[in-house]
């Protein structure tokens, strides 16, 4: 078996692995990068338009033969490990002939998010094939086995590959944790670790980053509690992504703890209504202390318009005593936690209440810290409103100690560092079994 990583040996984001053997071909997801070649954010906007030529001379995308439109595909298929853009976020260049397999909350999620994308950011995957947790699946001279794993990805998966004609298994990890709501698949993994891997592709995202005073979900559901008890205002804003369905979970156990509102807006309560059609375990507006925060911004509001648009339109119906304004804020007997993104900074400020409260800020520190448009807007709303930052994260990675125990347990022949900065960390804390190859570098296996 030949393995290349396109992208990933020296960087978190935008990995893509090719495997190869008697001439099958498949992909290990295809991700967008998260920096450009100048260590600059990666401009989604600065690629539409330009040619596959010119995307394959700027090191954009890779040249693989037989993967992309207006060509005959070598690529058997494309197994996407989670829903992540820096895993899946260049499909669209693919032939359409060539399968994607994916889980089916995967799939939703991104079918979701489309919704909401101009036209040059949407990913749409015509003719999906859902995969099963432990359900192998065979693509010519390849035997795929996905694994659900926990990761602040939604659904997400790791993929265990056999070769039929020595035998040579490569497990790949995807991106992974052992502190989610779904810790309990990283603890039956570990249990019966898979025998006799002999290349371990190993996500290292947190080698060079400290986990934080928060270790996992639970963790964040106390520090969020505490946040609410110590707050004098009855308007707590957060700030997290509305994907994130694990860090919803949390932020819904704390409200229920605390008898306070949860308050989130259509685009979230949109990715609740998708996940909950895959795991009945995710809060719906239904639910007693879910609002839905409606503001308008110019002719109505563009997440309702956009779901008016899509089809879950009819979730819309559900909305109904849900809804909440900035005005009603103010004769509310009871505090609550109201979800935020940049772009609903006007119509939250029309909230007095959230007048020199306190903000939880639940993504990674690193966001807050760039020199970006976005972010300076951010700072600039906390200035003006007086707000109070308190940092309330967990990782969607595992940490150095996690990432030791998994690599102990599975006990591979070769460990290729991943989807990490620092690759040549990986000897010091997993010994010799450590191999490094750079970006395109083919090796045998």
């Amino acid at each position: 078996m030949r393995i290349i990583i396109h992208r990933g040996t020296h960087q978190i984001g935008g990995s893509c692995v090719e495997l190869e053997t008697g001439g099958t071909r498949i992909l290990l997801d295809f991700g967008m990068p998260l920096q450009d070649a100048f260590g600059s954010d990666f401009n989604e906007r600065g690629i539409d338009g330009k040619s596959l030529n010119k995307l394959i001379e700027d090191n954009v995308l890779f040249d693989i033969k037989g993967l992309y439109r207006g060509f005959e595909p070598s690529i058997d298929a494309v197994f996407i490990s989670h829903s992540h853009k820096d895993h899946y976020g260049f499909l669209p260049y693919i032939n359409p002939k060539i399968l994607v397999y994916l889980s089916k909350g995967t799939y939703e999620l991104v079918r979701a998010l489309n919704v909401f994308l101009p036209e040059f950011k949407r990913t749409n995957i015509d003719a999906p094939i859902f995969l099963r947790h432990n359900r192998p699946v065979k693509i010519g001279g390849f035997s795929i086995t996905p694994y659900l794993v926990d990761h602040s990805g939604f659904d997400a998966m790791g993929f265990l590959i056999s070769e039929a004609a020595t035998g040579k298994t490569v497990l790949y990890t995807g991106d992974f944790r052992a502190g989610g709501w779904t810790r309990k698949r990283y603890d039956d993994f570990i249990s019966k670790p898979s025998k006799g891997v002999d290349c371990l592709l190993m996500e290292g995202t947190m080698l060079a980053r400290e986990g934080g005073k928060y270790p996992d979900e639970p963790a964040v559901v106390q520090g969020v509690i505490g946040a609410i008890q110590n707050s004098a205002n009855t308007v707590i804003p957060v700030y997290c992504s509305g994907q994130n369905i694990d860090r919803i979970v949390s932020l819904y156990k704390a409200a229920r703890k605390t008898k306070t509102l949860l308050v989130v807006d259509p685009y979230t309560a949109y990715m609740l209504k998708v996940a909950g059609d895959v795991s009945s375990h995710i809060p719906q507006i239904e639910w007693d202390n879910i609002r839905v925060f409606v503001a308008n911004y110019g002719r109505g509001d563009i997440y309702i318009n956009k779901i008016s648009n899509s089809d879950c339109k009819e979730m819309m119906l559900s909305f109904g005593r849900k809804k909440i304004k900035a005005f009603d804020f103010s004769g509310l007997k009871q505090k609550a936690l109201l979800l935020m993104r940049n772009t609903m900074i006007p119509v939250v400020e029309k909230i007095p209440q959230i007048q020199g409260s306190t903000l939880i800020y639940s993504q990674w520190e690193g966001y807050i810290k760039k020199d970006t448009p976005d972010v300076k807007k951010f700072r600039e709303f906390i200035e003006r409103n007086n707000l109070t930052i308190e940092y309330i994260h967990t990782s969607g990675h595992a940490t150095l100690e996690k990432l030791r125990e998994f690599a102990a347990k599975v006990n591979a022949q070769k460990i290729v560092p991943i989807h990490t900065e620092y690759p040549e960390r990986f000897k010091e804390h997993f010994g010799s079994v450590v191999v490094y190859y750079g970006d395109g570098q083919g090796f045998e296996v």
